[in-house]
């Protein structure tokens, strides 16, 4: 067996971009979108997504050798289902996160090193302004990235159901619930469960209409404001999913500070997040993902310890940490009383 040496296996990794760019060329061009027609030539690929012929069988041999495509005998190109996950309408996001790959991720990837070397985010140098800054002046992005999120959150959201007992009953507050994906899970699992959706503006205004597809409208609120500037008081459970880690530690007990405010006594603080290990390096996954929020946002992944000391400082204390079948946690807080001294 030939085993590679250390510099090759290197350059692999150095090299695995030239897949990520491969995909999302195809996605660019609509090359799955095509192939959902039905079987088609290089020729008739090339005249429908007005690519180049030569250069496009060239990226579609590509294509091939990662398991997108097959050629057949008669030389027309098919999707596998592996490719057909690509299409534009396919469940899971997939085209979209490929597009907003292109577009957004890759340049600040590219300046990694310098968020690296000054610890903060890369989406102010190279765009002029923070990230959902960015993407509430860009509505195409900000659209994917609504698109990605949601095929995030469908996922995580009926796993987050099956692992977690949310309380059937009371109202469940979904804070920076986007357009409404995890908290659709939520009420379609605890019919008497009411919902509160909150997030700014430019989002929330989309999520009536999810929340009206899913069935569930009539059970949601949906609330334009600012997490960073109040919260609703009075619900029984507070949803936080895929939003801690977007903020730095600062940003982070500025938020729990106002849902500290605005919980009762009995309330539930219900955090969906990935959780580092808190010794070892762990799965690339996750590390790798840390990397993403630090480029794309200055918000970062953390530890148990790291989210139960964030949670401590800001009133509440760790219930419990469930984990989920896919790569993410739930961390149950719970308020600590406050202690008031006698006069």
């Amino acid at each position: 067996m030939d085993i590679p040496s250390p510099a090759t296996e290197l350059v692999g990794m150095v090299q695995a971009h030239w897949t990520t760019d491969t995909i999302c060329a195809a996605a660019e061009l609509g090359v799955a979108d095509v192939l959902a027609r039905g079987p088609a030539d290089t020729a008739e690929l090339a005249e429908a997504t007005g690519a180049h012929p030569p250069a496009l069988d060239r990226l579609l041999r590509a294509l091939a050798t990662l398991g997108l495509c097959t050629r057949g005998p008669d030389d027309r190109w098919s999707a596998t289902p592996l490719g057909a996950a690509l299409r534009r309408d396919a469940p899971g996001g997939a085209h979209a996160r490929a597009l907003l790959t292109s577009r957004l991720w890759r340049p600040l990837w590219d300046d990694l090193t310098a968020s690296v070397r000054t610890g903060e985010q890369a989406c102010s140098r190279v765009n002029g302004r923070p990230l959902f800054d960015h993407l509430a002046r860009r509505p195409e992005l900000g659209a994917l990235y609504d698109v990605t999120q949601r095929g995030l959150i469908d996922d995580a959201g009926a796993r987050f159901v099956a692992a977690y007992d949310v309380p059937d009953g009371g109202a469940v507050v979904d804070l920076g619930g986007g357009t409404g994906a995890l908290l659709r899970h939520v009420l379609a699992a605890r019919p008497a469960c009411r919902g509160i959706l909150v997030d700014l503006p430019q989002v929330a205004q989309r999520a009536h209409a999810e929340l009206a597809a899913a069935g569930v409208a009539d059970r949601c609120d949906v609330m334009m404001g600012d997490f960073f500037e109040a919260v609703p008081g009075g619900a029984e459970v507070y949803l936080l999913s895929f939003v801690l880690h977007d903020w730095t530690d600062d940003e982070c007990r500025a938020l729990l500070r106002n849902v500290r405010t605005a919980t009762g006594p009995d309330a539930r603080v219900l955090v969906v997040e990935q959780v580092l290990p808190d010794d070892g390096p762990g799965d690339p996954g996750p590390a790798l993902y840390d990397l993403h929020m630090l480029v794309g946002t200055g918000g970062r992944e953390r530890t148990r310890t790291e989210y139960a000391e964030l949670l401590a400082d800001t009133g509440f204390r760790v219930e419990s940490v469930t984990a989920t079948a896919g790569p993410r946690s739930v961390i149950d807080a719970r308020p600590v009383p406050v202690r008031r001294t006698p006069r």
